[in-house]
């Protein structure tokens, strides 16, 4: 939904971001006007634009004909190695492939002239649409080969897979952690698997359609119970053979429990496993401060 109503950037965005709920990113949007363009390239800036970088990303209009753009490469490149010599591959990105007039072919052999044999093995072009998701799928792709590079992350990401583990001992279910802010898995007691992206239905009260918790307030009014809104932060749903159990854990993740049967005493144990011990100790780790 972002990418549709997307804007050109405007000189620099930059954004912090916790990728699949275990690695933080500072993210650098460069727009690629040719007035900022000179910015990045100029004496005063291009040290602060270029250093630091752990991944880099070329993205490409490849339906259009941009007459400095091999030697735009070229300045990125030399920039780009001079002040993050550490930052191994180059991602290129040859955009709107989707298009009749894209010409993706041409663009990378303009790209690819003239580079040296071992600058060649530095770069990886791919062919994308933005439109149509590759663009995001080989994203996400970079980034968790990032993950698999950082020591960090690894650590964090063997921890959780460990605690659903242990969730899944009592219940025999299934468990899926998702981060709420890209919609991608963190981790599940079925390993990694390929899916599109969760659009997620956020849990605050005031985005439900109805009026339920008005009307659950008043119930618990006029039964002298007190109520707080966290009691609501579990979804039950169901299909003819299973419970599915969607609950909010902490830092924007969501826990999505799938029984393989449907029967009471399954159901009664995953209640059990969300306000067990397990599940507060899967809560704490993922709200702690240094994660």
């Amino acid at each position: 939904m972002k990418v549709l109503n997307l804007k050109p950037t405007k000189g620099v965005s930059r954004e912090n971001f916790i990728f699949r709920g275990i690695m933080e990113l500072s993210i650098w949007d460069l727009g690629g006007q040719e007035l900022y363009m000179e910015r990045y390239f100029s004496e005063k800036k291009r040290e602060l634009v270029f250093s630091e970088v752990l991944a880099a990303i070329f993205m490409v209009d490849s339906a259009a004909k941009e007459p400095k753009l091999k030697e735009t490469f070229g300045k990125f490149l030399k920039y780009l190695f001079e002040f993050s010599p550490e930052v191994g591959k180059v991602y290129v990105l040859l955009n709107k492939t989707d298009l009749q007039e894209s010409k993706e072919d041409d663009i990378y052999e303009l790209l690819i002239k003239d580079l040296t044999d071992d600058l060649k093995s530095n770069i990886s072009f791919t062919p994308v649409s933005v439109k149509e998701g590759s663009a995001q799928h080989r994203m996400i792709e970079i980034l968790d080969y990032k993950i698999q590079q950082n020591t960090i992350a690894l650590q964090r990401l063997g921890k959780i897979r460990y605690m659903l583990d242990q969730l899944k001992l009592t219940t025999l279910s299934d468990y899926f952690l998702f981060n709420q802010p890209d919609g991608l898995l963190i981790a599940s007691t079925l390993g990694k698997f390929e899916h599109r992206p969760l659009q997620f239905l956020r849990f605050e009260i005031g985005s439900l359609d109805s009026n339920i918790y008005q009307i659950f307030s008043k119930i618990m009014e006029l039964s002298n119970t007190s109520i707080s809104p966290l009691e609501l932060s579990t979804v039950i749903y169901e299909s003819e053979h299973n419970y599915i159990f969607v609950k909010e854990v902490s830092n924007g993740s969501v826990l999505m429990v799938v029984t393989k049967e449907k029967t009471l005493g399954i159901f009664n144990a995953v209640m059990n496993d969300l306000n067990g011990e397990d599940f507060q100790n899967l809560k704490k780790y993922l709200s702690r401060d240094d994660f």
